[in-house]
């Protein structure tokens, strides 16, 4: 199984607007050295999903989903696939199959999983 990236930084932000995970092969605090070229054409490989809530009761939530190692589009009602440890992601999405190498210890992985089982649950399954 190729290993498409190494997680150097998860991050997770949850707010009154949305919650976001981002999964990252270098840490954000990087971006401070880097040209304004290298920030837009970054080489950077991700996984960014997002959630945002709805505002009022006429609003929709919607579900966004990009990673630099796929060209695919994320349709916001389908459902994704993934296996989860301290050590791996492995996210199956529309035939494809991404695998993040992570070093989570078990409070890190229980964070994400429980982000996972709340928050992504209508569009996120983790299976074994």
């Amino acid at each position: 199984m190729k290993i498409n990236f190494q997680c150097i930084e998860l991050t997770i932000q949850d707010d009154e607007l949305g919650c976001t995970v981002i999964f990252s092969d270098s840490r954000s605090a990087d971006d401070q050295f880097k040209s304004e070229e290298e920030l837009i054409n970054g080489v950077d490989k991700h996984l960014f999903i997002q959630r945002s809530y709805a505002e009022d009761e006429y609003d929709l939530e919607n579900y966004y989903i990009a990673s630099s190692e796929s060209d695919s589009e994320f349709n916001s009602s389908e459902k994704i696939f993934l296996k989860l440890n301290n050590s791996r992601l492995v996210f199956n999405w529309n035939e494809e199959e991404i695998v993040i190498g992570l070093k989570l210890n078990n409070q890190e992985l229980a964070n994400l999983i429980q982000v996972f089982e709340s928050t992504f649950k209508e569009r996120i399954a983790i299976i074994e």
